[in-house]
């Protein structure tokens, strides 16, 4: 890998662009493409797969271990002018001990005008515009927030209506609780892949204003999102609090961006009391479109004495109080190497991680991660 990145860095540098060949192969995903077919306009399949190694030294404990985290396939369609999208894709076990692990994304959008669109299916609940909705091939970290991983949002089926009216764009839906995650491992389609819809009822209600133009920058935009859980016993998703909003703040201007997302959970029971969080995350790019710097500070609070939960990978992995107090700091220092964009891309970065607890457990340790994104 490390070979590759060098092979890349030289093409770079000799060329001032990127290597034309990784377009030219990445083209290939691409099966049909024709603007004037009526019925199917492109056919074009999807792939990512995520690999990565991580190091945890704590005062609870260490442990290292290699991740094949992420590894998916699928396809996206695009059929009648356009105004209808498909997409499917399955996710891989990790290990891959399972080829066929469950759907991940599997929903028809149609946009029967250009300012709406409606979708149905399994898909991501409309909240966190910035550490969820945003697609995890972008992402800067290995991990998302400890906040927004606790508050167990998945994929899940549903309906949603999204539209815009200039700068303002607003978004509502309807979900089921009961989406699986995965098969039974027999490696077909699970009962009920879609859910049985014999759970609770989740609701989101948000909206974003782009104000780009007006400050003249190159990205500008908030978002708040609301979603309510009408939640029952068994839920196997949105199943853990009441009431979830989250407010996000996202600023770009040449080579620096900075986001900012806080998070406001209520209703839990037992030890997921009402908790508070939000992280600051800033990126600066050395060189454009190669090599990125990332930071983040995390802070989480619950009323509860068990109610923040460390991340689940790591933290929690050798915490001899299961990763559980009732607050959270962290600091993340990393960096990205663009080969092919975020197509193809090598990742760097450590976290270190204080969890405070009442009863005088607190956790305090050190994550190195390193590893390889590749999509396309």
């Amino acid at each position: 890998m490390a070979a590759l990145a060098l092979l890349a860095s030289l093409s770079f540098h000799a060329t001032g662009e990127e290597p034309r060949g990784f377009d030219e192969l990445w083209n290939h995903a691409t099966l049909h493409k024709d603007g004037q077919n009526p019925i199917l306009e492109e056919f074009k399949l999807r792939g990512r797969y995520q690999g990565q190694y991580s190091d945890v030294d704590a005062d609870h404990g260490s442990q290292s271990r290699w991740e094949d985290r992420r590894s998916r396939f699928g396809f996206d369609a695009k059929l009648f002018e356009k105004r209808v999208e498909v997409r499917l894709d399955f996710q891989s076990s990790d290990g891959f001990e399972d080829i066929y692990d469950g759907l991940v994304d599997a929903y028809i959008r149609w946009k029967p005008v250009t300012w709406l669109s409606i979708t149905a299916g399994k898909q991501q609940p409309n909240i966190a515009q910035y550490d969820w909705l945003n697609s995890n091939l972008a992402q800067p970290t290995f991990e998302r927030s400890q906040i927004f991983n606790q508050l167990n949002v998945n994929r899940v089926t549903g309906l949603a209506v999204e539209g815009k009216a200039a700068d303002l764009t607003w978004r509502t839906a309807v979900y089921s609780n009961d989406t699986p995650n995965t098969t039974d491992g027999s490696g077909a389609f699970g009962d009920g892949e879609f859910g049985d819809f014999n759970a609770g009822i989740s609701l989101t209600l948000g909206a974003g204003y782009d104000f780009e133009k007006p400050l003249d920058m190159d990205k500008a935009e908030v978002w708040l999102d609301w979603l309510h859980s009408d939640r029952q016993d068994g839920d196997s998703e949105l199943g853990k609090y009441n009431d979830v909003v989250s407010a996000t703040f996202i600023a770009k201007q040449g080579p620096v961006q900075l986001a900012i997302e806080a998070f406001h959970a209520r209703g839990g029971d037992g030890t997921n009391s009402d908790v508070f969080g939000f992280y600051i995350e800033p990126t600066y790019d050395i060189l454009p479109k190669t090599l990125q710097l990332v930071g983040r500070y995390a802070y989480a609070n619950s009323e509860g004495p068990l109610g923040v939960q460390g991340q689940f990978r790591y933290e929690r992995e050798v915490a001899a109080n299961k990763g559980l107090g009732d607050s959270y700091h962290s600091l993340y220092a990393g960096a990205q190497y663009f080969i092919h964009g975020d197509g193809l891309k090598l990742m760097a970065g450590a976290e270190w991680a204080w969890l405070g607890n009442r009863t005088g457990n607190s956790y305090a340790g050190v994550t190195l991660l390193s590893g390889v994104r590749a999509s396309f």
